[in-house]
């Protein structure tokens, strides 16, 4: 049998997850000796070949809705310690990477993640992925319901499940009662958020959301889904993904795509064909979007115990600083912690009589509670440091924009995102910050440079809408003076304290694209 692209083809030839028991076998061989084929299956074991592609490879952990214990934290900052040069990376959906192992170090790596009750299946792949939601669930405050039973029900009934390890592409969950959208809902595939039907707790869920290089709002279906009903309706929409999603064009693979053909009630229609008739209606429960920050301290709705959040630079942390939160978490808590989509941290049950102590430990000179307006709220994805996609550096450079930015503009009074991206597949959500950066390079003069394509006024939660982009590519050399142009013109418009989303809604693209020309490759380049 023939297939349109590869990947349709090896995943007709061997099931991703066959790949799990043959890691020993291919760890003999030289990478350039594995078929690619098991380069690509390796995913299934939420492995993934990183750059430059000489086999070293980077772990993804899946922690569904962010939940990790000091003792698996232990375990992570221990195997980032011994195989991942000390470091780990904190996603954008809540799991944990360890970069620059070798095949012959997972086989270490995979059973000692599984003794803590930690798994990589699935991280990576045709399949459903880690769960996002609420990392506070269950100690916040104003939550509709505590999702975690939800979430590791949904998240035990897909883990390794054979029925769904070969779907057209990856399928993100979000799962959360908090109501300013902590699980980003409408950028995943199927998520479900609080609401409320004549008194009763529920959940309303929207479908086909997605970003890269054509982003889409995920769509609201009609029911009012009861917290029993979560697992069947995620079923449903991963059969439908899977039995009628498009395998030819890679790029045109996503369910956002299926969902946009068919239209959401024809959506609605198959996925009662499969769960039953559901209720109709409910009103949605929101309250301003949070950008999945939860910095500094907050009361838990248990009585005395508060929950710190840690500002976490661009999601990376150091393997020996994970290991002392964990025994923080464990002398000053309960021994617990969550990580946020944001790339951030957070210690769950300290008691009030011990925060001020807690606040006085030597690291958090280093990792904050209250970081800068926009150091602290910036994203970026991995870079070129170790992706085979991105042909620019990021980390590194969007701490340096937005410290710069926290220097340059102190008064600014809230929250600034900027989120720089590597490449077209928007793994850092430009789409949805006030400033959106996406890397590549262009020609200036005799010498070809990182250059930047620009978007502004995204935001998610009530009236989610996407960033508008804007014309142009702005060369890295320009790359600060251009933000600092389009923080000023913020504050110059902005009305009150209007978020800058609103200002850039309230005034039109045209005045936002007159300050990236300034600075674009052509005009000042």
């Amino acid at each position: 049998m023939t297939f349109a692209n590869r990947n349709e083809q090896w995943k007709h030839d061997k099931d991703g997850l066959e790949i799990i028991k043959e890691i020993p076998a291919l760890a003999d061989k030289a990478f350039k000796d594995i078929d690619p084929g098991d380069v690509e299956r390796l995913k299934w074991a939420g492995i993934y070949a990183q750059r430059p592609r000489d086999g070293h490879f980077l772990v993804r952990v899946k922690l569904p809705s962010g939940q990790l214990t000091a003792e698996q934290a232990e375990v992570l900052a221990a195997l980032a310690a011994e195989y991942g040069k000390g470091e780990l990376q904190i996603t954008i959906r809540q799991a944990v990477q360890i970069h620059n192992i070798t095949l012959r170090d997972a086989c270490d790596i995979l059973p000692r993640l599984s003794a803590v009750g930690l798994s990589s299946v699935e991280a990576c792949g045709d399949v459903p992925r880690t769960i996002l939601g609420n990392p506070l669930a269950g100690v916040d405050a104003e939550e509709l319901l505590d999702t975690r039973p939800i979430v590791e029900e949904v998240f035990q009934f897909f883990l390794g499940n054979r029925a769904f390890s070969n779907l057209p592409r990856k399928f993100k969950i979000s799962i959360s009662a908090n109501p300013h959208d902590a699980g980003f809902a409408r950028i995943n595939d199927i998520a479900f958020v609080p609401a409320k039907r004549e008194g009763e707790v529920g959940f309303v869920a929207y479908v086909g959301g997605g970003l890269s290089a054509e982003p889409y709002l995920a769509e609201r279906l009609p029911f009012f889904i009861r917290p029993a009903e979560v697992k069947a309706v995620a079923i449903a929409v991963a059969t439908i993904f899977r039995d009628a999603g498009y395998r030819e064009k890679r790029n045109h693979c996503r369910l956002k795509y299926l969902v946009a053909d068919l239209g959401i009630e024809s959506v609605a229609e198959k996925v009662e064909a499969q769960t039953g008739a559901l209720l109709r209606g409910g009103e949605e429960v929101t309250a301003p979007w949070n950008y999945g920050r939860f910095y500094g301290v907050h009361a838990q709705k248990q009585a005395g115990l508060s929950y710190v959040g840690i500002h976490v630079t661009n999601g990376h942390i150091a393997a020996e600083a994970l290991k002392v939160f964990a025994a923080l978490a464990k002398r000053y808590g309960q021994g617990r912690l969550r990580t946020t989509n944001s790339q951030n941290l957070i210690l769950l049950d300290i008691p009030e009589s011990a925060v001020e102590a807690l606040l006085q430990e030597e690291i958090f000179r280093t990792y904050p509670i209250k970081p800068g307006f926009f150091t602290g709220y910036a994203s970026s994805c991995t870079g070129n440091a170790y992706c085979n996609f991105a042909p620019i550096e990021t980390k590194h450079r969007l701490h340096a924009l937005t410290a710069a930015l926290d220097a340059a503009f102190p008064e600014v009074g809230q929250p600034l995102r900027v989120n720089l991206t590597g490449c077209f597949h928007a793994c850092a959500q430009p789409q949805v910050a006030d400033i959106g950066l996406t890397g590549g390079r262009a020609r200036v003069g005799k010498e070809t440079v990182p250059a930047y394509t620009v978007m502004v006024g995204g935001h998610l939660g009530k009236d989610a809408a996407f960033a508008t982009p804007l014309e142009g590519r702005v060369a890295d050399v320009n790359l600060e003076a251009l933000l600092k142009a389009l923080v000023q013109q913020y504050l110059d418009l902005r009305e009150a304290d209007e978020p800058f989303y609103a200002t850039v809604a309230r005034t039109g693209r045209d005045a936002w694209q007159s300050v990236v020309d300034q600075y674009a490759v052509g005009n000042n380049g």
